[in-house]
């Protein structure tokens, strides 16, 4: 058997009973003369009683307790228990269901509107309530304490200038504090904030004009710069890689291999293939998205036929491609000499797109 929608299963008096969800939950059921009652599962407070209250059961009216200190409290023609400070706060009409509202003498509360009278309810420990707009949050005292400052533009941020870990956002035409993560800090670049780490924060503001482009750094060969709303950002590589230059690109990878072998960007085709340009022994292969260095054998040099690599003999390169002959490629192996310095392997340079920074962190052959 089910109770019917809207109910739910109670005991009552050892019987069981279907109820309104929302009316108190009996603990306890005092004796008392049967009065009969019309509607079942109404409740009523008992007005000689603070913590007790009747329900309709069974077209009778039976005594119950609130649980604890709860008290009884009526509001719209309902009951509910609840604590004595929620009962003893004066009875305020409100006219926006679930409106909310701070209270004046008690910074930890605030107040909801429901069936249109204010009803109590207070923020977690440590939190304090803050009107914003319309509307109001539990923030931590710092927030609270906080100056109140209007602003214009919605979900704009900014630095607090007293404090490194702190931001503001403007929410509802007023900033309100946030805080960066255990060791960021805040940083200002071009209109909006973002939370980076030390080195960043303290490194000088140098501009940078070509959006996107990165760099390595001669002071730390583990640390590359973004260019970023007009201004370089600093990044670190993962541990144990420096940063190094191919093909003016900014690449994080390991210090014993040499920056030729590092693939220097990302492919989308699995096994396609292309010649690289300025050096016609060398090809590429796109393996697990990433293009990958081959080197076409002896005197071989590559070239392109029906969009696919062929190593041809460079005597016959300048032929029709009809006439040309396929050699078997062979792996790549780095060549050290370079005529590129390890230092000047690691000097300025641009590349790679924000949020998805295409950086290959020790990837080998």
């Amino acid at each position: 058997m089910a109770c019917d929608s809207g109910t739910e299963c109670r005991m009552s008096n050892n019987k069981v009973i279907c109820a309104d969800p929302n009316a108190p939950v009996e603990s306890e059921t005092i004796s008392e003369p049967k009065i009969a009652c019309d509607t079942n599962n109404s409740t009523m407070c008992d007005d000689s009683d603070a913590s007790a209250f009747y329900m309709c059961t069974d077209k009778f009216w039976t005594k119950m307790q609130c649980d604890g200190e709860n008290v009884c409290m009526a509001r719209n023609g309902k009951t509910a228990c609840v604590d004595k400070a929620t009962a003893d706060a004066p009875v305020q009409p409100c006219t926006v269901e679930k409106a909310t509202q701070c209270v004046p003498d008690n910074r930890n509360r605030f107040q909801i509107c429901i069936d249109n009278y204010w009803t109590n309810s207070t923020c977690a420990d440590d939190s304090y309530c803050l009107l914003r707009g319309d509307s109001t949050v539990c923030v931590d005292k710092a927030t609270a304490d906080a100056p109140v400052q209007p602003c214009t533009v919605e979900k704009a941020t900014q630095c607090v200038p007293d404090n490194r870990n702190r931001f503001q956002i403007c929410i509802d035409n007023y900033w309100t504090n946030s805080t960066c993560a255990d060791d960021s800090y805040c940083l200002l670049r071009g209109d909006s904030t973002v939370c980076v780490d030390k080195a960043t924060a303290d490194a000088p503001v140098l501009p940078c004009t070509k959006a996107n482009a990165t760099r390595c750094i001669n002071e730390d060969s583990s640390v590359y710069q973004l260019c970023y709303e007009g201004f370089w950002s600093n990044s670190t590589c993962d541990k144990g890689n420096v940063c190094g230059m191919k093909q003016g690109s900014a690449l994080c990878h390991d210090p014993d291999q040499p920056i030729i072998d590092v693939p220097d960007q990302p492919c989308n085709k699995d096994k396609a293939s292309q010649c690289v340009s300025g050096n016609e022994t060398l090809y590429q292969v796109c393996s697990n998205k990433l293009w990958t260095n081959l080197t076409c054998d002896g005197n071989n040099i590559c070239r392109m036929k029906d969009d696919k690599v062929m190593c041809v003999d460079k005597d016959e390169a300048y032929m029709s491609l009809t006439q040309l002959t396929m050699h078997e490629p062979t792996p790549y192996k780095g060549m050290l000499s370079l005529g590129v310095s390890a230092r000047d392997a690691y000097s300025w340079g641009t590349s790679v797109l924000l949020g998805a920074i295409a950086i290959t962190f020790g990837v080998g052959l």
